[in-house]
């Protein structure tokens, strides 16, 4: 029993938020801060539990037990029939590794810790991977259910210890901490701001500020259609405007998140003050049937979304379109036959719950952790057999464990000092150095993706200072003053020949030592596993007919970036020693046929559309050793 009264326009607002969320994900680019909308759920959800327990302590029915056997009832079913639903689907459509990752984040949705998990994997929820993990949303989920681990007990607690006027006083220094705590790690680019529970409690706090204030006597009888009015459009421009002009570049949450917050509850709140236009509004029909599914359509339009994606479906007004209605349509069945159908077992009979529920429940989680122990059952795809494992592996050994970052020089040894300036595509080179037997000692500076010409200029304008930095360690770098050699290899995001001769000319007044300059390897437009993927599906599975089919996918704006600078270092320059390496040539010779599968092992040769494995990378060095072997 909640004991509180049914507010249809609370679902009208839920539908407001749902939709935004919709926009937004769909690729409305007028709500580009759509994303505001799961801000709106928090405070509802904050509002309702907290109202929900206050009014039952007051009564002295209060049940732990019953409260989480609701949560579970309301939340649990149909997050595990589209987890179920999705991972049936994965098995036809998933590469091993990305299939194996999908278990990984169904299982972190059961254990309640997918914002955790997706915090860990993502690479941040505005980031180009992100957009084809179907259980993505599901973070707010888990922050939810997080938050209703907690709060129960603290709010017991607080209720038995402090009078109404403390209890307030109370969440507000919370919903202070956690949203200072939100700006200090937004300020700090905290990769775990978005995601965890200290940094968006605050939200769910906020809504449970509003029912504590709204508890007070001195709000009861008091009514101002002006007022409520007020309140309430204002509420709504907060929310609409956070929607319409907060983007993926916005700093978020921290404070502005706070704006589309306190719209929820003012929008909650007006309705205190009398009727009004607004509430009128989210309480019609439309809105409120919309309110009522808005949990299922959260569940179901972000799958819809990520394998559209994960597909390379064109998301053109058509298919955004044929998406939408199709969301709904799983929403509208969802909730028709899942979350009725279980919510009715919380006072009809318990044994029909556990009987329709108990084999879906053991089914999703049984099956995820099967496909997670078998690595994605890569026996699906012949030449997809990079597992999660091994992924793993090879990110490890290139983001974390390349020795040569760490390397110091062994001046007036009989050794030869190589300096190596560039960004990740850099790493690859150094790899395929001393995977072949170089003779030497390796010194790699790194210049970041941000940048081009090797630290000298900004792929974007926000990273201007970044750049700045990391040329001038670079040009100040003791190693530049003593290595023999200088080797500068990145993969030429940007095209400013006038900066290139700056930074030849920079070196050159630092340094006699010979300058290798090293174009671009290939870079494919799309992962060369999901490239291995589409060939199969076309029935092609050997690794000639895959690396034939891999072709279509090559950057053409690389091969011709790689003539201009052949163009470039055949013109007088008046720099002494400074040589171009075309690494195109080398890797895929003059009909530039660059492969992505090794056609004597079937091993690959990148891990993602454009990184090396290890075996890509002692293939290419092997080639290079044969055109340049003076570098090695």
């Amino acid at each position: 029993m909640s004991m509180i009264k049914y507010r249809p326009d609370i679902d009208g607002l839920r539908a407001v938020a749902v939709s935004l969320v919709l926009l937004n994900h769909f690729g409305l680019s007028f709500f580009s801060g759509g994303f505001v909308g799961v801000d709106v759920f928090f405070v509802i959800s904050g509002y309702l539990i907290t109202a929900i327990i206050s009014k039952q302590l007051l009564a002295g029915v209060w049940s732990f037990r019953q409260f989480y056997i609701r949560r579970a009832l309301r939340l649990l079913p149909a997050l595990y029939v589209v987890l179920g639903s999705v991972l049936v689907l994965g098995y036809f459509f998933y590469l091993p590794g990305d299939y194996a990752l999908l278990s990984q984040s169904a299982l972190s949705s059961f254990l309640f810790s997918a914002n955790i998990f997706f915090w860990k994997n993502s690479g941040g929820y505005f980031s180009p991977n992100a957009e084809e993990m179907p259980f993505l949303h599901v973070w707010s989920l888990s922050v939810e259910e997080q938050f209703y681990f907690v709060w129960p007990f603290l709010f017991f607690l607080i209720y038995k210890i402090f009078e109404l006027r403390g209890r307030r006083l109370f969440v507000l220094l919370l919903v202070s901490l956690s949203f200072g705590l939100a700006e200090i790690g937004v300020a700090s680019d905290y990769s775990g701001t978005y995601f965890l529970l200290p940094f968006r409690a605050g939200e769910l706090l906020l809504g449970s500020l509003l029912a504590l204030s709204l508890e007070d006597s001195r709000y009861s009888g008091f009514e101002s259609k002006i007022l409520a009015n007020g309140i309430a459009v204002a509420g709504m421009a907060l929310i609409l405007a956070s929607a319409i002009f907060l983007d993926e570049s916005s700093s978020f949450p921290g404070i502005n998140a706070f704006a589309p917050c306190v719209g929820a509850a003012l929008v909650i709140a007006a309705p205190v003050y009398g009727r009004n236009y607004i509430s009128f509004l989210l309480s019609t029909k439309l809105l409120v049937f919309i309110g009522l599914i808005s949990y299922s359509l959260y569940l179901w339009h972000w799958p819809v979304v990520s394998l559209l994606r994960y597909l390379r479906v064109d998301l053109t007004p058509m298919v955004v379109l044929a998406a939408i209605a199709l969301s709904f349509l799983l929403s509208v069945l969802s909730w028709r036959f899942v979350e009725n159908v279980f919510r009715s077992g919380i006072s009809g009979n318990s044994r029909i719950v556990i009987f329709l529920g108990a084999p879906v429940f053991l089914a999703v989680t049984f099956g995820s952790i099967l496909v997670y122990l078998k690595d994605g059952l890569p026996e699906r795809f012949p030449y997809a057999l990079l597992t999660q494992e091994q992924l793993d592996g090879e990110r490890q050994r290139y983001w974390q464990e390349i020795k040569t970052k760490d390397t110091d020089f062994n001046e007036g040894a009989d050794v030869r000092n190589i300096l190596m300036v560039g960004n990740s595509h850099a790493y690859d080179f150094s790899y395929s150095l001393t995977e072949n037997n170089f003779q030497g000692k390796i010194k790699l500076i790194e210049t970041t993706h941000y940048c081009f010409n090797f630290g000298f200029e900004a792929v974007f304008p926000d990273k201007i200072d970044l750049c700045k930095s990391r040329f001038a360690a670079v040009m100040e770098s003791p190693e530049l003053k003593s290595a023999d050699v200088i080797v500068l290899h990145d993969n030429w995001s940007g095209k400013d020949f006038d900066g290139l001769v700056q930074v030849l000319k920079a070196i050159r007044n630092i340094t006699l030592a010979p300058i290798y300059v090293v174009g671009p390897k290939m870079i494919f437009e799309e992962n060369v596993l999901n490239i291995s993927k589409y060939a199969q599906q076309e029935k092609i599975i050997n690794p000639s007919g895959i690396n034939g089919y891999s072709r279509r996918f090559q950057s053409k704006a690389l091969i011709e970036h790689d003539r201009e600078l052949k163009t470039f270092f055949d013109r007088d320059l008046n720099l002494k020693d400074i040589h171009y390496i075309s690494a195109l040539d080398v890797q895929c010779g003059a009909e530039m046929k660059c492969d992505i599968l090794s056609e004597d092992t079937g091993e690959y040769l990148y891990f993602d559309s454009g990184h090396f494995t290890l075996v890509g990378a002692r293939n290419f060095g092997k080639k290079l050793k044969e055109r340049n072997g003076f570098l090695f």
